[in-house]
């Protein structure tokens, strides 16, 4: 086929024509130099990072690994893959990384997991250079700059959706391979996040015979058989754990997961979200435009091949499952950007020449553009120049103090001198665009983590607001607590080693200290009868999360 042809000679890439390793390699340091940076150096930040270190601080705490626990608590959101891991990781690397730098690493491990499986099923489904494409388009997403960088189970759903897809095309000539690796993809989707992720893979698969003759043969049923065998110990050896320890929790978890996410069992009937549609233009740029090419190019004679039925089928299926759910969120959505960059890795030979050298002088102008701003805040930030941008970031960071730290500085100037030099060797060819817009995301996030990773770390994390809690509390006696998030209960539990009672359960605690959570930019304290507030603070440079703490008046 036109379209998914094999074999294009791509060694032009660069002057240096000889070497036919060179995009290999570059693909390589380009996703590496994307990965690496950030995911060690900085805190738990607010949100489901600081939930997950909860979750693995539990686990390192001795907890049972079958329940996943946070701040004392049975905490069913999400199935304990990713805590068991990043448990892993930090007891690996405990000697030279605090637990929560090496529970990081962990998604960096999922991501690189989905990045090469991503790439084996660009080049199972349209030839060999387009596995380096489909990774570089994951790479070049916007909604992944952040959250792969992030502490989160949606990372270990990346891999798992990547594995299901590369086995699904490889069973197409390698039946009993390819079931393996769908079912140990479904079993990884299953274990990271839930149910319904993997329900909308599962419904992916069934629809492959039905739209595609390739799907329709004997080594079909031979790869399901196989896959039935390999995610059965993943959907069974949890679950049965957890009803061993708790069968009332596994009912609750199969509730959260089910009547509680999709909105069927909703008290306003049944009514679904366009989120996962809108969000598209800006959270899957610039795979989408790419992957529309590619439907349009294939519209005559190539729409039942494997190259656009499989990631339509898993886009679409993921896409109208996930709108049926009551948590809409990018980070629900971040697996919808696999089958997407395959479908946009497939257009990088048939792309007209006019829109890629839009697409490359828009990457190169942009990116630009970010690199030279990015340089003045940092400036403004650690050396106070300009003197008007840098008061209004004192009034963003009020309690941060700039200083400038050589270390990063350097890497900051080696990511600009890097990206620089790959615009100026390379070649006109039809990757360049993609490469472009891979390597300008990399520069960004390269200077981002070294640029601005202190403040960031200031306002995200919790550190500084538990230390100063710390001196208030008490050494003994219980803590109760009254509306606090789960993030920050867990940074509780992880750096002062407190588990508060919650106010909120049935039985309410009756403790002599009392942790109250309100959300309000204000420097009024509530009062509250039979109690005397002895300490409030928030995290610096956000108001609207206060923390205070409340001791028990005596009676006398």
């Amino acid at each position: 086929m036109a379209l998914l042809s094999r074999g294009h000679d791509v060694s032009n890439l660069f002057s240096i024509r000889p070497y036919r390793f060179v995009p290999s390699l570059l693909t390589v340091v380009l996703c590496l130099a994307w990965l690496l940076p950030g995911l060690i150096g900085h805190e738990p930040w607010k949100g489901d990072e600081a939930e997950t270190m909860g979750l693995i601080h539990s686990i390192l705490s001795g907890m049972p690994v079958a329940v996943p626990t946070l701040a004392g608590e049975p905490w069913l959101g999400v199935p304990p893959l990713y805590s068991i891991v990043g448990a892993m990781f930090a007891h690996l690397f405990a000697p030279w990384l605090p637990a929560h730098d090496a529970a990081r690493l962990a998604g960096g491990f999922f991501v690189l997991l989905a990045l090469l499986f991503a790439g084996f099923a660009g080049r199972e489904l349209y030839g060999s250079e387009h596995g380096r494409l489909a990774a570089l388009v994951l790479v070049g997403s916007v909604g992944l700059w952040v959250r792969a960088h992030e502490s989160i189970p949606q990372t270990a759903l990346l891999a798992g959706v990547a594995m299901v897809g590369y086995g699904a095309a490889l069973s197409v000539r390698r039946a009993y391979l390819g079931g393996a690796i769908v079912g140990t993809g479904l079993g990884i989707s299953f274990m990271s996040v839930g149910v319904v992720e993997t329900f909308a893979l599962a419904m992916a698969l069934l629809a492959l015979p039905v739209f595609s003759p390739h799907w329709r043969q004997w080594r079909t049923l031979q790869a399901a058989l196989m896959t039935l065998l390999a995610v059965a110990p993943w959907l069974l050896i949890w679950p049965w754990a957890l009803w061993q320890a708790a069968p009332s929790l596994l009912i609750d978890w199969w509730h959260s997961q089910v009547q509680a996410r999709l909105v069927f069992w909703g008290a306003s009937g049944v009514t679904w979200t366009a989120y996962y549609f809108k969000f598209l233009p800006w959270f899957a740029w610039p795979a989408w435009p790419l992957a529309l090419w590619t439907l349009w190019h294939a519209r005559r004679e190539q729409l039942t091949s494997t190259g656009v039925v499989l990631p339509v089928a898993m886009w679409l299926s993921m896409t109208l499952v996930l709108s049926f759910t009551v948590d809409p969120s990018p980070d629900n959505g971040l697996p919808i950007l696999i089958p997407l960059a395959w479908l946009a890795a497939g257009s990088a030979f048939t792309l007209r020449r006019g829109a890629a050298n839009a697409l490359y002088w828009f990457a190169m102008m942009s990116f630009g553009v970010v690199a030279i701003a990015a340089w003045i805040y940092w400036s403004a930030f650690d050396l106070g120049v300009p003197a008007q941008l840098a008061a209004h970031v004192r009034k963003l960071q009020p309690s941060y103090v700039g200083d400038v730290h050589p270390f990063p500085v350097l890497m900051a100037v080696l990511y600009c001198v890097a990206w620089v030099v790959l615009l100026v060797r390379m070649q006109r060819s039809p990757q360049r665009p993609l490469i472009a817009w891979a390597a300008g995301m990399a520069l960004t996030w390269g200077l981002a983590a070294s640029l601005f990773e202190r403040p960031m770390d200031e306002r995200m994390g919790y550190d500084g607001v538990m230390k100063s809690m710390q001196v208030h509390l008490p050494s003994r006696s219980c803590v109760a607590s009254e509306g606090v998030n789960a993030g920050a209960r867990a940074m509780l539990d992880y750096y002062l080693g407190v588990q508060t009672l919650r106010v909120e359960d049935t039985v309410a605690p009756t403790c002599s200290v009392l942790l109250v959570e309100i959300d309000a930019d204000t420097d009024v304290i509530p009062t509250r009868a039979g109690w005397r507030a002895v300490w409030h603070g928030h995290r610096a440079g956000n108001r609207t999360e206060h923390f205070i703490l409340y001791r028990k008046i005596k009676r006398k």
